[in-house]
């Protein structure tokens, strides 16, 4: 072969070994032994209830030894127990042990350490399977990480010497959904409410939970139950309602308003279900400025806003005395009709 067809065949072959070499390195890099949590996701159990979860690995070569650590929050989760899996135990007898065992770990979290080895010489494990199955109780709701930390995971091969097996790992999520009613907010349409006129009072209530619920919605001054509605609401849902208190019979004095959403089926946190707004007084009607008695002082506080409306910066509910939405002569002749009379 002349030297100018040997260099060009170099120049047609060396290409094609570039790309060869390529694909073997990106085929290494992604067959690299990974330790995971599988499913990786478990996201249809509620409290009460149990699941489990497989430790895999996959992809390893020569695995003699294995030790994992994985954590959780303790406030979602309680580990049970766990027992080994098929892939080791295929090869031939092991030891597997409990390095340790905290559903309380610390503040957050639970933790569980875990190890297991082949007895006696011989090859490893080779492909992927089951290193371990792992129980664990729902205790509590919302969103929970199963981390398998990097540094804490480890393989081993099945050298006189054991050496590290190069792995990645790969946590799962745990979401435990609940039955959850909150009472947002609660707004009166005024602070202070003329005996035998109406006080609208706007509630909202949010489903914080993750199925569709109906509860029985409660507004009370003090302990005297104002309004009951029935609400119903999907998941993560929220609405305001209007619940009116009729006056007319109470006592003048100061009441707390209160709203509260029964608990529904399997709720725990019931503390978010009640709300407290805060004093209304209640008076003569036209007693404005909650003093206990109707003079001029009044008479001028709902003239000096003669003309607003509800929306309007100067507009100021307790002086909408019939609670139309605007300050106008009703209010006025309602004032003036009660004119020097006192609580």
């Amino acid at each position: 072969m002349s030297k100018k067809h040997a260099l060009i065949t170099l120049i047609i072959i060396i290409p094609f070994l570039v790309i060869i070499d390529s694909q073997i390195k990106i085929g290494q890099a992604s067959t690299i032994a990974t330790v995971y949590i599988n499913p990786p996701e478990v996201t249809n159990y509620t409290i009460g209830e149990s699941f489990t979860i497989n430790v895999t690995v996959a992809n390893v070569s020569d695995l003699a030894v294995w030790e994992i650590q994985l954590y959780y929050y303790s406030s979602v989760l309680e580990a049970i127990e766990w027992e080994e899996g098929p892939f080791l135990k295929n090869v031939r007898a092991t030891f597997c042990m409990t390095v340790a065992w905290n559903n309380n770990y610390n503040s957050t979290h639970g933790r569980i350490w875990l190890g297991c080895t082949l007895y006696y010489s011989g090859p490893g494990a080779y492909g992927s399977g089951t290193l371990a199955t792992i129980t664990f109780n729902v205790t509590g709701v919302g969103s929970c990480p199963l981390s398998l930390p990097l540094d804490q995971t480890k393989l081993w091969d099945s050298s006189f010497e054991p050496q590290p097996i190069p792995h990645d790992t790969i946590g799962g999520y745990v979401y435990v959904g609940g039955h959850d009613i909150a009472v947002l907010n609660l707004t009166p349409s005024k602070t202070i409410v003329g005996k035998g006129y109406p006080l609208f009072i706007n509630v909202t209530a949010q489903n914080q939970g993750n199925f569709t619920e109906t509860f029985n919605l409660t507004v009370y001054c003090n302990t005297t139950v104002i309004e009951t509605q029935t609400i119903t609401l999907a998941d993560e849902e929220s609405t305001t309602s209007t619940f009116t208190w009729n006056t007319t019979g109470f006592a003048y004095g100061n009441y707390t308003i209160t709203a509260y959403a029964s608990p529904v089926p399997d709720e725990t946190d019931t503390e978010d279900n009640t709300f407290v707004d805060g004093v209304i007084h209640l008076t003569i009607p036209g007693d404005v400025d909650g003093d206990g008695d109707i003079d001029i002082y009044d008479v001028v506080k709902i003239c000096s806003i003669y003309g607003v409306e509800n929306g309007d910066l100067e507009y100021d509910a307790n002086c909408d005395v019939n609670d139309d939405g605007k300050i106008d002569i009703y209010d006025v002749v309602i004032a003036c009709s009660h004119y020097g009379e006192k609580v």
